[in-house]
């Protein structure tokens, strides 16, 4: 029995089992069937290891083709994340530079307002001590008025008060002297109590009048 495949033409492709099922004719001084039927055996198993390995290279293969999709994929996003990150940092970095020139341009600004502020304040405390000079003078001034004038008037009703006491012990005095015994002190003789008095009386008068000295 032979196998009615044709070993010419367009080859086939022969599993593992085909070869080893592989009829050939018998001819005189043929092959050794049981040579020719263990080659062939060890054929269909370098065939059928080689399936094995094409069919996990194959598997192999499409793992890798689906990770190397997904990974251009991945690289894609990673991509245009970069390129966002970057347009985002050109942005950040433009803004940087103008809120670098808005700082300096409002610390310039702020230099300014607070020397501005120091000059005012400096003018009006300026002006406000000269006002508590003022004050104080005027205050002091009015105080002194008014001191004065308390002191006058204390002075003048001090100096009719004691006017009057002088004069009362001016007349006492005279009527002392008029009785004065024969032997003793009369009323024309020198005493330095009676001197003082005097002088007292002679002071009195001067300040009562209006154009002494010391009288406003």
């Amino acid at each position: 029995m032979t196998n009615t495949r044709r070993r010419h033409g367009i080859p086939q492709y022969q599993t593992p089992d085909q070869i080893r099922g592989e009829q050939f004719r018998r001819r005189l001084r043929g092959l050794d069937p049981t040579e020719v039927f263990a080659y062939l055996d060890l054929l269909a198993d370098q065939v059928e290891d080689t399936a094995q390995d094409l069919s996990t290279s194959r598997a192999e293969n499409e793992r890798l083709q689906g990770e190397l999709r997904r990974t251009g994929a991945e690289l894609q996003r990673v991509q245009g994340e970069l390129q966002r990150v970057q347009a985002e940092l050109d942005e950040y970095e433009q803004a940087g530079d103008r809120v670098n020139e808005q700082i300096v341009q409002l610390f310039s600004e702020a230099q300014l307002v607070a020397e501005e502020m120091v000059q005012d304040v400096s003018r009006d405390a300026r002006e406000r001590i000269g006002q508590a000079r003022a004050h104080e003078r005027r205050i002091v001034e009015e105080a002194m008025d008014t001191a004065g004038q308390q002191v006058r008037s204390y002075a003048q009703s001090a100096q009719l008060r004691m006017q009057s006491i002088v004069d009362s012990f001016g007349s006492e005095i005279e009527q002392l002297g008029g009785e004065t015994a024969p032997g003793e002190p009369g009323r024309h003789q020198k005493d330095a109590w009676f001197d003082d008095m005097s002088d007292w009386q002679v002071r009195l008068r001067n300040e009562r009048r209006p154009d002494a000295p010391g009288r406003a």
